[in-house]
């Protein structure tokens, strides 16, 4: 676990937010990409966050605007498969696959669902770390898998009020600060900062010390 402290040295942050993100590897163009964290700091004001990096997933049927159904989240650790589930138009639910067909469609340093929902179901899945969404990756048909994994690495951003519930593509990440955390971090230091007109970030964890 990290704890993650975000300083605003900015005099008025003109109600702009700032944006933490995860990149899901190997991502696909279709991809809906989540802020990780939506802070709102104050002017000289602080805003503070934990990283914690357990992976979970949550499977989502139903058309967009219409009627959806949600999966309760499940943890995924890395090298597991879960089984997405869907029994008489019920609820949609994930268990965990046996070994043996985790070992046959993943590499260790994957996470991954596979659609086996009866009646044949369409659905979206969505990875989460820490229990908040980074990524839904849609439209995953029967019989079929997809897998997560994300580098160790923040990225920031400084974005005007979004709408409710928006999304990202991939494009977004070519204008955020990275950061990538070291193990054994324990603690990381953000500073915000405004100067002719530009946005930047200024980072200091307990490693520096």
């Amino acid at each position: 676990m990290i704890e993650c402290k975000v300083h605003s040295s900015v005099e008025e942050m003109h109600g702009k937010r700032v944006l933490v993100f995860l990149r899901p590897r190997a991502a696909k163009t279709d991809y809906l990409v989540h802020a990780w964290q939506t802070l709102e700091i104050s002017a000289a004001a602080t805003a503070c966050f934990q990283f914690d990096d357990t992976i979970s997933a949550r499977i989502l049927t139903g058309s967009r605007g219409g009627n959806q159904t949600w999966s309760a989240p499940h943890v995924c650790h890395r090298g597991q498969l879960l089984l997405a589930e869907r029994h008489d138009q019920l609820s949609p639910a994930l268990i965990l696959a046996p070994t043996g067909m985790a070992k046959a469609r993943l590499i260790p340093q994957q996470a991954g669902v596979f659609n086996q929902t009866i009646p044949y179901t369409t659905v979206d899945c969505v990875w989460q770390v820490g229990g908040r969404p980074v990524v839904t990756m849609p439209r995953l048909d029967w019989g079929m898998t997809c897998t997560f994994e994300y580098a160790p690495t923040l990225y920031f951003m400084v974005a005007a009020p979004m709408s409710s519930g928006e999304n990202f593509s991939l494009q977004a990440f070519t204008d955020m600060t990275a950061y990538r955390l070291e193990d054994g971090m324990g603690m990381l230091d953000v500073e915000v900062c405004f100067n002719q007109s530009r946005w930047s970030f200024n980072f200091n964890s307990d490693l520096d010390e």
